[in-house]
């Protein structure tokens, strides 16, 4: 998504579904499954959990991004039809909660996609909810009302969901505009340092943080560099965060400093919805970001209000979608009313 894609890393279209190994029917009678999607803009992933939360299926397919699916012939809506004879060959799920890059909740493409959802899955109505991917990180975070997400992936958006479903979002702008904090930032800030040191040695840097981030590239040549990165993308620039991460890890002050500063403008996303709110409250943040480690964590947490509770979710969006379907289905969960189809 713009405002926080799923994870930083790019990952391989293609279909690679690992069912459990036991005999498996989805009968209702025995419990049927129920179903996430986490639909980006670099995958779509999907997992049914039984009744307990266990997996019992997944798999992946090439991108689904809400932008593209509105076309007959798109890519997207190709994507998402093989997804859903992936799930559809495993068991009929009984709850599905689907979290779509680049969709608002509650729009009338988010009903449209409903409606194709159940058409395809022959479900009832009321049996599949799909919601903003940002959202859905909320829910698996938060109850309405309860806190502040900060979602980090390629991008970043902090978001606060009322209790009548209302949201206050700060961020969410595009890489283009802003997204500080987000993955493609990170990737971004640790190659224009190497870059600039290399402009004024002549060659190419040396140290912890050279050789990680020009080791995931493949080269610390600028023809190398140019072409992995104009040639991947945004994609393929925030796939360097966790080459930062290592670098940090080990000692690195430069990638120790882009790191910070990451932590420091996550911050300032959720300090600005404090303040819209006239509140501070607890913080979870979510994203590919999120496992950046302590170099990033730590900053984060001490440019907070003082006091404020900072969680950290590494679980991967499509595990929130799924688990989500879960408790809704169980009773656990409710959604807010003015999310729900008329």
């Amino acid at each position: 998504m713009e405002d926080g894609d799923a994870t930083p890393a790019a990952d391989d279209p293609g279909t690679t579904p690992v069912t459990r190994g036991d005999d498996w029917t989805g009968a209702p009678d025995g419990g049927a499954p129920v179903l996430g999607v986490d639909a980006g803009g670099s995958s779509a992933r999907w997992l049914l959990l039984d009744r307990e939360g266990e997996p019992v299926a997944q798999g992946k397919v090439g991108p689904v991004s809400a932008i593209d699916l509105d076309r007959d012939d798109s890519p997207a809506l190709a994507n998402l039809n093989a997804l859903l004879s992936e799930v559809s060959a495993v068991a009929r799920p009984h709850r599905v909660v689907a979290g779509v890059t680049g969709l608002d909740t509650g729009s009338p493409q988010a009903r449209r996609l409903e409606a194709f959802l159940r058409e395809r899955l022959e479900l009832d109505e009321g049996a599949v909810t799909v919601l903003g991917d940002v959202v859905t990180a909320y829910l698996s975070a938060f109850e309405p009302g309860a806190g502040v997400l900060v979602y980090a992936g390629t991008g970043s958006v902090a978001v606060h969901v009322a209790h009548d479903g209302t949201l206050v979002r700060a961020g969410g702008h595009g890489y283009l505009i802003d997204d500080a904090g987000g993955g493609y930032w990170i990737g971004r800030e640790a190659l224009k340092r190497l870059l600039r040191a290399a402009d004024v040695a002549g060659a190419p840097p040396t140290g912890k943080l050279a050789t990680a981030v020009f080791g995931a590239l493949g080269g610390s040549d600028w023809p190398t560099v140019r072409a992995a990165v104009y040639g991947g993308g945004r994609a393929r620039v925030a796939a360097l965060t966790p080459a930062v991460s290592l670098a940090a890890s080990r000692g690195d002050a430069v990638a120790h400093e882009v790191l910070a500063e990451a932590g420091r403008e996550l911050a300032r996303l959720a300090t600005v919805v404090f303040g819209r709110l006239g509140q501070v409250m607890p913080v979870a943040l979510a994203g590919g970001v999120a496992g950046a480690g302590p170099a990033l964590t730590e900053p984060m947490e001490r440019a907070l209000p003082a006091g404020t509770v900072l969680t950290v979710s590494k679980a991967p969006p499509v595990a929130a979608a799924a688990e989500l379907a879960r408790r809704l289905a169980t009773g656990e969960r409710t959604l807010p009313a003015a999310w729900l189809a008329e």
